[in-house]
């Protein structure tokens, strides 16, 4: 009898132990994390205002700026491709909103499916809600970019991935600040801002916080992971940044960044082009998807693959020159060599 009843309690503590391995912090689940002293920072609209009478013309890279590729592109990934992509232009209301369809995510998708080598079921799309495709990718299908979907899309990838596999997570959006509960030291945390649920009313929206974004990627057994984050604030959003990680980032974390609110080549049904970030115009949209990037390294190399520190050197050099004191990308790169996608 003895024994059975320390069986049975050994096989209780086991267990127990089992449930607190799997069990995650508060701050890790769907549900949003408290937060205070939240400052909304929308992305700012090119207008005649800020171009009339300046040149619209890239200024070339800045003094003293020697790029961040090297010339030299680093190992392929060997396994699986796998992202998710964000673009909010249509947030819920009218509040926030920059135009009425997202072009970024669009250029970002089409890129990494038609160029890149990755599957489309191992894409998760994630925008406007409600929105429309482009008629280049009408067939797509794709999501509402809440918290709750973003999470799933990131927690489905972590269950996936293995060592040798690649990882992209592309934000363009706006950003926010504020002291948040997502256990980190930091006193100001910034966030990315997206749905909170599915309902397209006034004030519906939620924060993803950069400690928490970080706690979502810890632990991915991914051998590389590229961040791409076209946001204002977007240089607070490095919490995420490891080793074989690339993060992109389209502002300082002080910063505002702009927006062309109707540009690029894809047009709704409705005949309405589909907004784009600056940063991401020309990071995903020529420096990747047009390829125009190839060459942009310290080496000036064309090799017709357009690495991800490529692009980022790229959309450096061509944000326009009047906004070169306002919006200057940067990035976190702890990839050896130059990580092509």
């Amino acid at each position: 009898m003895k024994k059975i009843l320390i069986i049975l309690v050994i096989g209780s503590v086991v267990l127990g132990l089992v449930g607190i391995s799997q069990a995650k912090p508060t701050y890790q689940q769907i549900k949003p994390i408290p937060a205070s002293n939240i400052n909304i920072v929308k992305k700012i609209p090119i207008t005649d205002e800020i171009t009339k009478g300046k040149p619209t013309s890239p200024s070339g890279k800045e003094k003293g700026y020697s790029g961040a590729a090297t010339g030299t592109l680093g190992a392929e990934a060997t396994g699986n491709k796998y992202a998710v992509v964000i673009g909010i232009c249509d947030y819920p209301g009218t509040g926030l909103d920059l135009c009425q369809s997202d072009g970024d995510s669009l250029h970002m998708y089409k890129a990494l499916t038609t160029l890149y080598g990755y599957k489309p079921e191992n894409v998760k799309l994630l925008k406007d809600g409600g929105g429309t495709t482009g008629q280049t990718l009408s067939n797509v299908v794709y999501g509402i970019p809440t918290r709750e979907n973003i999470y799933n899309a990131v927690m489905d990838i972590k269950n996936k991935a293995i060592a040798g596999d690649e990882v992209v997570f592309f934000f363009s959006g706006h950003g926010a600040n504020g002291t948040a509960m997502d256990e980190d030291s930091e006193v100001t945390d910034e966030s990315i801002v997206v749905w909170n649920n599915e309902a397209d009313v006034e004030d519906n929206i939620t924060y993803i916080w950069d400690g928490e974004l970080k706690d979502w990627f810890n632990g991915f057994n991914a051998t590389r992971i590229v961040f791409v984050f076209d946001s204002c604030l977007a240089g607070g959003m490095n919490d995420v940044a490891d080793t074989g990680r690339v993060v992109n980032m389209a502002a300082e974390e002080s910063k505002s960044a702009y927006v062309y609110s109707t540009a690029g080549e894809d047009v709704d049904e409705n005949g309405i082009k589909d907004g784009e970030g600056v940063f991401s115009r020309y990071f995903a949209n020529e420096g990747m998807l047009q390829g125009l990037a190839d060459g942009s390294n310290a080496l000036q190399a064309t090799d017709t693959i357009v690495a991800v520190e490529e692009a980022f050197d790229y959309a450096k050099a061509h944000i326009p020159a009047y906004l070169k004191s306002r919006q200057k990308p940067v990035i976190s790169d702890n990839f050896a060599l130059d990580l092509p996608l």
